[in-house]
């Protein structure tokens, strides 16, 4: 049995590694989002998104921006597999899902996903990307735990 000090420095250390820990699995989101922001500019579609910024994740609409994020990147990847531009699956639409879940906040006077400005695919991708890098700096997940 742990005692004292020991015990309580133990138990800090532990906390200190799991609060300094990305969000599960968005390093690989971001990675994906990488992936597609190389494709955008050969292929424009004309593709317009709604596209919540990082800064509407960090203030106060964590979960419902992911969400929306989540079915506009489906939108997005459904309109460039019909045009041939992409045959890969991508599982990005899941993943945030599941870190928009995860973060299972109290969200009111959130915008709905309509209410956001619609912006090009490359813009889109590009918002998305800055907050997946957001999500992945430790300052930003202590704001959402």
């Amino acid at each position: 049995m742990l005692r004292g000090r020991s015990a309580l420095a133990r138990v800090c250390l532990c906390l200190v590694c799991l609060l300094g820990q990305p969000a599960a699995g968005s390093r690989d989101l971001l990675r994906q989002v990488q992936t597609l922001i190389r494709i955008a500019p050969q292929n424009d579609s004309g593709c317009r998104l709604y596209t919540p910024t990082a800064r509407d994740y960090e203030q106060k609409c964590p979960s419902s921006s992911l969400t929306c994020v989540s079915e506009e990147v489906q939108v997005l990847i459904d309109e460039w597999a019909i045009a041939g531009v992409i045959k890969k699956r991508f599982r990005l639409k899941d993943g945030l899902r599941r870190l928009a879940a995860e973060l299972n906040k109290t969200e009111s006077e959130c915008s709905r996903c309509e209410l956001f400005p619609e912006k090009e695919a490359k813009t889109f991708l590009g918002e998305l990307k800055d907050t997946l890098q957001k999500m992945n700096t430790p300052s930003s997940q202590k704001d959402t735990l």
